[in-house]
């Protein structure tokens, strides 16, 4: 069983410089609002967005479903940065995926788990 953290937890998100530019650098949370066995309920919050995603496991793996913007996709391992950047890039703007990728691998981090 996967245990959650309760309140709100901190990561830091990181873009890499692009043409000799500085690296971008902003704060992110993650709280998991609710949870079963295969499912995880999260509030995702930065650089001004608040994203209200589900996670959860299904016989092919991983999967990830933003329904404000009616959004799903696989996911990779949780702590996969750019994998799962690169999915959610797909379907979302570049900070959001960058916020969310870190998000999860922040919850992995904290479970030691990269699997629900």
């Amino acid at each position: 069983m996967t245990v959650w953290p309760e309140g709100r937890m901190e990561f830091v998100c990181t873009v890499p410089a692009e043409d000799g530019g500085r690296e971008q650098r902003w704060l992110g949370e993650v709280m998991v609002k609710s949870h079963g066995m295969e499912t995880a309920e999260l509030l995702i919050y930065g650089k001004g967005s608040c994203i209200n995603a589900v996670i959860g496991r299904y016989m092919s793996g991983q999967y990830i479903c933003i329904p404000d913007i009616e959004i799903g996709c696989y996911l990779s391992s949780l702590s996969d940065l750019s994998r799962n950047r690169e999915r959610m890039s797909a379907h979302m703007n570049g900070e959001d995926a960058v916020t969310v990728a870190h998000a999860l691998r922040a919850l992995s981090g904290y479970t030691g788990r990269d699997w629900l």
